[in-house]
């Protein structure tokens, strides 16, 4: 009999972040019993080795026990478990943990930025002394809009697009980076790499720019605790420099220019602007630090390698890498030496239309990683963006110089959720209609579940989550990923009077709603609900769900005074989706089916 997979909050060990709540599930295997008669839980702070928190009896939730735990900040956690069933067998799990993040505590650390009137890409430093043995250290870090963190020159971790998305006038998400091991006795160097990301590159369906801000920031708190008890801090503030990085431009939708030219140079660096009350600055004015809140975004990994199957020369003499199917990421490149100051340019697109490369679907999306070589051979890949793509145009490379196929990999990124669902047939085709599915939700779940990642939107539509959300919990355990996904609902209803927009973000905040998009309040609750079983997230959603049935409710009501009684349906006054992209409608380039807008 063993016990496996004991997730916290849906979660393996996780780190930093927000609990609204303890919530243990575990698996049993191998149990020669019907039913557990006896569980026990106990929760134990890591240093003091005291006991915080214990649970015991017969009913258990395996699917989701809630453990009354009074949490405190930057504090590691312990979960025991053990489980006995009704022919007397016993099995004690290995150790689980979990460890808080900065929770409500304030930062001591400042938004640092570039001066007002730069307008680059900024890279910022500050050097740092270590005296002692360093026992634990931990970054605390946040950025507008993405960061990549490094210390001695190194990454601090792997994770890619950080700190996602989320409503930034709601909720900006501290990231926690254990990075202990990466420092050293003496002189060590603290650094951010900044990109545009959602908060400021093009996005949404009008592709306008600035759409949270429009200046780069990063906020961020190394704590060392040293073996002899002393604690330092390393902070953003005054003492850091900036100069221009090699990143050129950035966006979700444009891609990345690296120009290796233009690599700092050590006389250079120019102090930083300390951004102490950006809520009154208009540029900054969302970096307000009480929006600070521990994450709730899984970690974005590159979670998959795909290798380029065919260099193919196509009829209009270009020349293109085929990865053999669709996903999201990015290519990993090998890149030779180079004449200093060759220009390559990557296109990324879906299909060959008459044996060429076709991006045209893509509509707004430039979709483009342009690098700038300084002559040396590298391996290459662009830091703040992601493309949805099987096709690559390559351009720039002088004659004799183009790698072979293996030179490129295709790095597949997705939210760091695990597969615990398959089907294998005895039918090829019925077996590759499944994948498919799988790859449709790998290439849409990278922090929110978008509708697809490729062309000038990958917003997040409530439809297309909704539906899909059922088939999803098969594939994957979604439970902390739907999590987030239910809180960033939430957060938008606070500004909507409980309206759930037809996607996020809902910039603006309009309260454009419709049947079956805004349903999701109630259908992704019940779908987890049915797929895991755990109350407690059940009565974390509920809010959202009754939110929603409230605000369709004020729509009758208001309508009550036209009519002089209440329908008790949706308001059906102004657009609806209703049977969105039907194949029976009026005409073959019909968006809606002939289903009636009211009966949906």
């Amino acid at each position: 009999m063993e016990l496996m997979d004991v997730r916290i909050n849906g979660m393996k060990n996780p780190i930093g972040f927000w609990m609204d709540g303890v919530s243990i599930s575990w698996r049993v295997k191998g149990a020669p019993g019907k039913r557990a008669v006896h569980t026990r839980l106990e929760i134990i702070e890591e240093a003091s080795g005291k006991t915080v928190s214990e649970k015991e009896g017969e009913a258990l939730f395996q699917s989701g026990e809630q453990m009354d735990v009074p949490l405190v900040p930057k504090t590691r956690y312990l979960v025991k478990l053990s489980v006995t069933d009704d022919t007397g067998a016993r099995a004690v799990s290995e150790d689980a943990w979990f460890e808080t993040g900065m929770m409500t505590e304030k930062f001591r650390a400042d938004w640092i930025a570039a001066q007002k009137e730069e307008h680059f890409h900024p890279v910022f430093r500050k050097k740092f002394s270590v005296t002692g043995k360093v026992k634990r250290a931990r970054l605390y870090a946040c950025g507008a809009g993405l960061f990549e963190a490094y210390i001695n020159g190194r990454r601090t971790d792997g994770e890619y697009l950080k700190p996602y998305l989320t409503n930034y006038e709601k909720r900006l998400q501290v990231i926690t980076i254990p990075v202990e091991e990466m420092l050293k006795e003496g002189e060590n160097e603290l650094s951010f790499l900044l990109g545009k990301g959602w908060y400021m590159g093009s996005y949404g369906l009008e592709n306008k720019e600035n759409q949270f801000g429009s200046r780069m920031a990063v906020l961020g708190e190394l704590m060392l605790l040293f073996e002899d008890g002393r604690e330092e801090y390393v902070l953003t503030d005054g003492d850091f420099y900036y100069q221009p990085s090699i990143i050129q431009e950035s966006g979700i939708y444009f891609g990345e220019t690296i120009d290796m030219t233009k690599q700092p140079s050590e006389d250079g660096w120019k102090k930083v602007e300390v951004l102490t009350e950006p809520e009154k600055d208009v540029e900054t004015k969302n970096l307000v630090k009480s929006h600070l809140k521990d994450r709730l975004s899984l970690p974005v990994y590159v979670k998959e390698t795909v290798y380029a199957c065919e260099q193919l020369h196509t009829p209009a003499g270009e020349t293109v890498i085929d990865f053999g199917q669709n996903f999201a990421g990015f290519p990993e490149i090998d890149v030779p030496e180079l004449p200093k100051g060759t220009k390559l340019v990557f296109e990324f697109g879906e299909i060959l239309q008459q044996g060429n490369f076709y991006r045209g679907n893509y509509r707004d999306a430039n979709s483009t990683f342009t690098y700038i070589s300084d002559g040396m051979a590298r391996t290459i890949r662009p830091h703040f963006t992601f493309f949805g793509f099987r096709y690559v145009r390559v351009s720039g490379f002088p004659e004799g110089t183009m790698p072979e196929k293996g030179a490129f990999r295709g790095c597949v990124l997705y939210s760091d959720i695990e597969r615990t669902g398959e089907i294998r047939t005895s039918h090829g085709k019925i077996n590759r209609l499944f994948e498919n599915t799988v790859w449709g939700l790998k290439s849409n779940f990278i922090d929110i579940p978008t509708d697809c990642p490729q062309r000038s939107e990958r917003l997040a539509w409530t439809g297309d989550a909704q539906v899909f959300a059922p088939t999803a919990a098969y594939h994957m355990d979604t439970r902390a990923f739907f999590h987030k996904f239910i809180q960033d609902l939430m957060d938008e209803q606070e500004f909507t009077k409980g309206a759930v927009p037809n996607f996020l973000p809902n910039f603006g905040h309009g309260t454009d709603a419709a049947s079956v998009w805004g349903d999701i309040g109630c259908f992704l609750p019940m779908a987890q609900y049915k797929q895991y079983g755990n109350i407690s997230e059940l009565a974390f959603s509920y809010p959202l769900m009754k939110g929603w049935v409230d605000y369709m409710d004020s729509l009758d009501e208001a309508q009550k005074e036209k009519s002089g009684k209440k329908k008790y349906t949706f308001c059906t006054e102004g657009f609806q989706f209703s049977d969105w992209l039907a194949l029976d409608g009026p005409t073959e380039t019909s968006y809606k089916g002939s289903t009636d807008d009211q009966y949906v």
